[in-house]
């Protein structure tokens, strides 16, 4: 599942990230809020190494970054930087046992985990990442940066896409297929009406090739024009670092009209947050598996359990009306 709404970081897109100045102030400004003079400072998804550098500017004595891919890139930023001699980057998988080159017995004071998709469908195991490292590495007073995930929930009906009427077309689409070729390509049908509610959920393209990101990246929303709330936005869930350990997110949400229309589905706000200070928020979209009628006053509940995670699909357990 997650494969299909992860984010492939390539190079381009690091750049492409750090372009977008309003998200990287805010970014900066937490950063330096948490360290404290001396601090060892463990980057996680490192990337270009910029949350390191940054921190080790604040005053951080040393930091270690780890990520899977471009670290060649990050090494050459330090040293062009003159701070290749206060920062080491480890080339693994955050989830290894044994992560190389670093020792169990020195504690980071600070965790930088900026390692999310905004996607609440990959971010809840992301989530429960940053607990382990948190265990593995920290120290018992470890900061961790960003420091909250808050989800928020409305439902909505959205009419610049439908997935039932995408479904159609793409069913009449394999009978075009057949009568062109004499070959039935059903599994191929069947592979992309699974993945569509995956493929349509985010407002932007994550991998899109403009290099002038849009006016703030730090809020991204699907347009207004194309989708109307049902619901006043209501919270789902908050993952705090500080917490003893990590909780997942509720198997179930209740809706509760304030508009009268269709209901096609929930738009979900993924908010990070340093010190109740929100770093950037996001927008993504589930559809139900099917569109309800409802009026002011009407209670929708939703299944958010493993099918759900694994579609990206809602399914209703209850509709109770005013």
């Amino acid at each position: 599942m997650s494969k299909l709404v992860d984010v492939p970081f390539t190079t381009d897109l690091h750049l492409r990230l750090l372009l977008s100045l309003d998200r990287g102030h805010n970014v900066m400004r937490a950063v330096q809020a948490a360290v404290n003079p001396g601090d060892r400072v463990l980057d996680a998804g490192t990337g270009s190494g910029l949350l390191a550098l940054i921190a080790l500017a604040a005053g951080a004595s040393e930091a270690v970054g780890i990520d899977r891919q471009h670290l060649d890139v990050a090494r050459a930023i330090a040293a062009k930087n003159g701070l290749s001699d206060r920062i080491t980057f480890t080339e693994a998988d955050l989830m290894d046992p044994d992560i190389p080159g670093i020792d169990k017995n020195q504690k980071f004071d600070l965790l930088l985990a900026f390692i999310y998709t905004n996607h609440p469908l990959v971010d809840e195991a992301r989530s429960r990442m940053v607990f382990d490292l948190r265990d593995r590495f920290g120290t018992n007073g470890c900061s961790i940066v960003p420091g909250q995930i808050r989800y928020r929930f409305a439902g909505c009906h959205r009419n610049d896409w439908d997935m039932h009427t995408e479904i159609s077309d793409l069913h009449q689409a394999g009978d075009l297929l057949r009568g062109c070729y004499g070959l039935d390509f059903e599994p191929l049908i069947d592979r992309t009406e699974q993945e569509l509610a995956l493929k349509r959920s985010r407002p932007i393209d994550p991998s899109s090739k403009d290099w002038r990101p849009p006016t703030s990246m730090a809020s991204i929303q699907f347009s207004r024009d194309g989708l109307r709330l049902l619901t006043n936005p209501a919270p789902f869930a908050e993952i705090d670092y500080s917490a003893e350990k990590f909780t997942g997110l509720p198997e179930e949400a209740e809706l509760q009209v304030t508009s009268p229309g269709l209901l096609t589905g929930v738009v979900w706000t993924q908010e990070l947050a340093y010190q109740d200070r929100p770093l950037w928020t996001t927008e993504t979209y589930t559809p139900l598996s099917q569109s309800l009628h409802v009026s002011a006053g009407d209670r929708v509940t939703v299944s958010t359990d493993d099918s759900w995670k694994a579609t990206n699909v809602l399914q209703v357990r209850s509709l109770t009306k005013d």
